[in-house]
């Protein structure tokens, strides 16, 4: 069964609500006074390199593909950037830019995109996570 879809082929709702929560808060890691511990948690400017990277991938395929019917051939050519994004978070792991948890969560998606209906579903999930990462407080640096 695929990562972002039901049995129906729908997208799985909780990938935009409870599990986008869920990873938000292993990115985001509060101290006991509510605030957020810069130690342990992704940074604002990380969160956004990541995301918009995946926006810019998104931008080439809109580019590419003229029309829905053409994505799944367009997208070919941007599969293997968005196979690369896993050695950009590694080395953002080993710079000690990233949580390892991000450098996880980030890999397995990236492995888990095989289409354009994945990749499409990975970027609602993407940003919902961007959207909690912030609504816990995360701050722009």
């Amino acid at each position: 069964m695929s990562r972002y879809f039901d049995e129906e082929k729908n997208l799985k709702s909780a990938l935009l609500s409870d599990e986008a929560l869920s990873e938000a808060k292993k990115f985001v890691v509060l101290r006991h006074d509510n605030k957020v511990d810069t130690n342990q948690s992704i940074t604002s400017a990380q969160l956004r390199k990541f995301y918009n990277e995946f926006k810019g991938l998104e931008k080439r395929l809109d580019f590419a593909a003229k029309n829905p019917a053409e994505d799944e051939a367009a997208f070919k050519g941007v599969l293997p950037l968005v196979k690369m994004v896993k050695s950009k978070v590694a080395y953002a792991w080993g710079a000690k830019k990233v949580p390892l948890p991000f450098a996880k969560w980030l890999e397995q998606h990236v492995d888990a995109i095989n289409s354009v209906k994945d990749f499409r579903a990975f970027l609602l999930h993407f940003e919902a996570v961007v959207g909690f990462c912030y609504g816990l407080g995360l701050k722009n640096n």
